[in-house]
């Protein structure tokens, strides 16, 4: 007999439903007593002796054994409360809780070494009292002052707890049979489980989930055709309604799948939540909502069960007087439906088994009886005349030869045949269906879906989905592989970048890639939707961040840094409908530089728009632009035009699209939005306007268009200013004064900016932006406290989709560069080891190189490898060059040779060019100013 496992109980211990369900029910664990460390245990004599439970039992006195829980859970009920006492909360201050938790755990143990029905009752006062009788007498007065409202919490969650931990078992054995069933049923087409549905058009996670563990059992299945184009349809299409349930299975399994591991998440946290002390009552509503879950999660499967075999659902009598009753009932129905639909199936794939064996048989011996009849002919006419008469010698030995090679493959085409043999059912059919019958112990004609059985059918299943047969690999929507000569390009982008920044003084801080919740909603307008939220995971409601400006936001209140100029480069997300071409992702990078706290006006805006011009100018993606504009100034003109302020934002939002639509489209998107045609009219006067920012400037104070409107006249004295610095910092020729442009985003309170690519075919949208948000950190300060802020951040993923095509453009279509600038090969054998010394010399000189791993390469295939990847430099050696410790050096572009020296060899390589690791920008730099000296 295998040894159990132990589930401690105990002061700081947690415990989960699948713990329970090893103890209490499957009998393949036990509980023991936590002893935290560094804490004496106390003496034997000192720990309390449990009264005997035989005696303890008669002790009880009972009329019937109405209101009494089974005994999995009596046991689940009593290690909860046990848990509980164990955290010392329950009883009053000074109460032996340690000597308590002991007894209990204690009696747990004698119950499940005794063969008696232990069995407690519901009823919190009569749950007590057989309690007080179970424990020695000295502890009987602590007993007594437990909460009977505390009690009864423990009585449902264990019950609750049991109930939901076997739903979730029996879920997982929903969909294998469900494809047995396929196998069973006539009508069933395997494309009505295709990932079209049920990952592409409607991706409910367990629904595909189901529909793919149903691919995998049936793939390969003569009894389950794959139709192109069939799917979905065919089950509105004149098949049975066993046909419909089975093909339906994944919309009903995969649901209440889900339900149900979301309700045992909930539970699983509620059987560790503890009342503050022993006379607080918590409301069981959490619980008893995630037991109700449960129950509708277990009935629709118990529906596609009943129905995939035919039987209908109102001759199942299911008690609904009370939830904890009705859910056990339920769930022992899904159970014995799950078994017979098991057995169905079992015997239905035997009897195939059987029947294609025989017809397998009677065609083997029609073959044999028909090679025998054709064997005497032979022998028969072999008599009359020699065969190979008038033959020589040389032809009748190849006519035997080919005789013989056709016999022995004769003879391997049988033995695969036989090692195959029938192949009627999808790869997982046979396996699981020997699985399930493992549970046949009591009959032939039975399947019990204990722990054992449920735990291979899994491990089976997993074995099928971890061999690829389910589906193609892909990877997730909006999201991309990097090849090496993509990140080589990557990485030039992010040297570039972080030059600048660092250029400029920026310290660079990291934060976590995902924040709660609450931090990010609210801050992003009509993009809060495209927040990607992570799933309970029974604690804090947490979201993978959508920008790194609000985490930064967090970062200043949370950290109190004071004045900082920072830069990050990390990863977003999105739930953004991407498009690839144009480099939207749903995963992507991106470049932040920001300035927070107290400075002159106007001037970190300012140096904001010249770090963003200097990368920008800095990446090989062509002409730019930036435009510019005030939220401020843009409030204004809605305000001046007529609209109600509370509609600020979303008209703001519309005249966003501008760079995109029409100015009819905008229009009728304002109008839609209730406003007026001559409002709108009046709007576009102002943000059609665009131009050089200070023709703009006084073009708008000469007309004065915003007149005595003092918000439009303090954003304009911004803007005069900024471009003013700008100017100073030769950075003014990059701006554009736009203002149609708005930024979606919520939280900016000043000047906005958006970067542009103006040259190339790649359209790629902004590739860049910010803006000034003064009131987004105060957000998470304490009230009255505000921290400015200005920031920008570069659009990476955009970025480098530019780069890329610009030098697919200038290569030819290729974009690979060379990831070394030495190739170390050698001539002759077993020349490893002298490879890695020169290797080493040249790593030793910070040069890149790499050597073949191979052990004696062909220098042919060197070259032709070399000359492939680009690599400017190969150093040959051989064994008449190691005798004079030199080497071969070959200049590939120039197609020279020379005889180097080993000790002259890296400074050789210098003189020629090479640029050692990490020096490049240096390199670049020098090579600039040679070459603006001889202009």
């Amino acid at each position: 007999m295998a040894s159990k496992r132990t589930v401690l109980i105990g002061v700081g211990r947690r415990i989960t439903i699948d713990e329970l369900l090893a103890v209490a029910v499957h009998g393949t664990a036990s509980f023991e007593l936590f002893v935290p460390k560094g804490e004496e245990v106390k003496e034997e004599s000192s720990l309390p002796s449990v009264v005997d439970l035989s005696v303890g039992l008669a002790a009880i006195s009972r009329k019937d054994d109405e209101g009494l829980m089974n005994k999995p859970e009596s046991v689940a009920s009593l290690a909860l409360v046990a848990l509980a006492v164990a955290q010392g909360r329950i009883l009053p201050k000074g109460s032996d809780c340690e000597g308590l938790c002991a007894v209990l755990v204690g009696v747990l143990q004698a119950a499940d070494a005794s063969e008696q029905d232990f069995r407690l009752s519901f009823e919190a006062s009569d749950y007590l009292q057989e309690i007080k009788e179970l424990v020695p007498p000295c502890y009987a007065d602590l007993i007594v002052q437990l909460s009977k409202s505390f009690v009864q919490r423990m009585n449902h969650c264990a019950i609750g707890a049991l109930a939901a931990g076997r739903a979730r078992q029996l879920s997982q054995m929903a969909n294998p049979i469900a494809a047995l069933s396929a196998e069973r049923v006539d009508g069933v087409d395997a494309s009505a489980f295709s990932d079209l549905y049920y990952d592409i058009l409607r991706p409910h996670r367990e629904s595909a989930t189901s529909a793919t563990i149903m691919r995998a059992v049936l793939n390969g299945s003569q009894y389950v055709p794959l139709t192109p184009r069939v799917g979905l349809k065919y089950a509105a299409d004149g098949c049975s309604d066993e046909a419909c349930a089975v093909m339906d299975a994944p919309q009903q399994n995969g649901p209440a799948r889900e339900a149900i591991k979301s309700a045992c998440k909930v539970i699983e946290l509620e059987l560790n939540c503890s009342e503050p002390d022993g006379k607080s009552k918590y409301n069981e509503s959490v619980f008893e909502i995630s037991v109700e879950n449960t129950k509708t999660a277990v009935k629709t499967m118990l529906g596609g069960c009943l129905a995939r075999r035919g039987v209908k659902p109102n001759d199942i009598s299911i008690p609904e007087n009370d939830i904890y009753i009705s859910i056990q009932s339920l769930i022992t129905s899904l159970k014995s439906n799950l078994e017979s639909e098991a057995v169905e199936c079992i015997d239905f794939i035997k009897s195939e088994v059987v029947r294609a064996e025989e017809a397998a048989k009677k065609k083997e011996a029609e073959k044999a009886a028909k090679a025998a009849a054709f064997q005497n002919r032979n022998e028969d006419g072999n008599s009359k005349a020699d065969e190979f008469a008038g033959m020589s010698e040389e032809k009748k030995a190849k006519i035997l030869k080919k005789r013989a090679e056709k016999e022995a493959k004769a003879r391997a085409k049988a033995a695969a045949k036989e090692k195959k043999k029938v192949t009627l059912f999808g790869s997982g059919t046979l396996p699981i269906s020997n699985a399930l019958s493992k549970g046949c112990e009591v009959s032939p004609t039975s399947v019990d879906l204990n722990e054992s059985v449920v735990n291979e059918v899994n491990s089976i299943v997993e074995k099928l989905l971890s061999g690829g047969i389910q589906r193609k690999p892909k990877i997730a929507k909006g999201t991309r592989d990097y090849l090496p000569e993509q990140m080589m390009i990557r990485d030039q982008a992010f040297q570039i970048i972080r030059r600048v920044f660092k250029r400029h003084g920026a310290v660079e801080i990291d934060t976590p890639v995902f924040e709660l919740k609450d931090t990010l909603t609210g801050k992003y307008g009509e993009d809060s939707k495209l927040i990607y939220d992570l799933a309970d995971q029974g604690g804090e409601m947490l979201a993978l961040r959508y920008d790194l400006t609000v985490p930064f936001a967090r970062f200043i209140a949370l950290n109190s840094v004071g004045n900082i100029k920072r830069f990050h480069i990390g990863k977003v997300y999105r739930r953004d409908q991407p498009v690839l071409s144009k480099g939207r992702y749903r995963e992507f990078y991106q470049c932040d530089f920001d300035i927070a706290g107290n400075y002159g006006r106007m001037v970190p805006d300012s140096e904001c728009v010249a770090v963003a011009t200097e990368i920008l100018a800095s990446l090989p993606i062509g002409d730019f632009a930036i435009k510019l504009n005030h939220r401020r100034l843009l409030d204004a003109i809605l305000d001046i035009c007529g609209v109600e302020s509370d509609k600020f934002r979303t008209i703001c939002s519309a005249v966003d699209k501008l760079d995109k639509e029409p100015w009819e489209a905008v229009k009728a998107e304002m109008i839609d939005k209730g406003l007026k045609g001559d409002v709108a009219d009046k709007i576009g006067k102002f943000v059609l306007q665009k131009g050089e920012p200070w023709h703009m400037y006084k073009s708008l104070m000469d007309s004065k268009a915003f007149g005595n409107h003092k918000a439009a006249n303090e954003a304009m004295e911004d803007l005069r200013n900024m471009f003013e610095y700008l100017e100073a910092m030769e950075k003014l020729k990059y701006v554009s004064f736009d203002l149609s442009l708005a930024r979606g985003l919520d939280y900016y309170t000043g000047v906005i900016y958006e970067a542009v690519c103006l040259s190339g075919k790649t359209q790629v949208g902004s590739i860049g932006g910010g803006g000034r948000y003064d009131n987004l950190v105060s957000m998470f300060q304490e009230a009255g406290k505000q921290t400015p802020c200005v920031g920008v951040s570069v659009g990476i993923e955009r970025v480098f989709t530019l780069m890329e095509a610009r030098l697919r453009e200038q290569q030819g279509g290729s974009i690979k560069q060379p990831n070394v600038a030495v190739l170390v090969a050698s001539v002759g054998n077993n020349m490893m080891s002298d490879r890695m010394r020169v290797t080493q010399r040249l790593w030793n000189a910070n040069i890149s190189a790499e050597f073949s791993q191979q052990e004696n390469p062909k220098l042919k295939y060197e070259l032709a490898n070399a000359l492939d990847r680009g690599i400017p430099f190969m150093v040959i050696v051989g064994e008449d060059e190691i005798k004079i410790a030199s080497c071969k050096v070959k200049d590939l572009k120039a197609r020279t040779e020379e005889l180097v020296t080993l000790d002259n060899l890296s400074t050789y390589l210098l003189e020629k060019g090479v640029v050692p690791v990490g020096c490049e920008f240096a390199a670049e730099e020098e090579k600039n100013r040679k070459a603006l000296r001889l202009s």
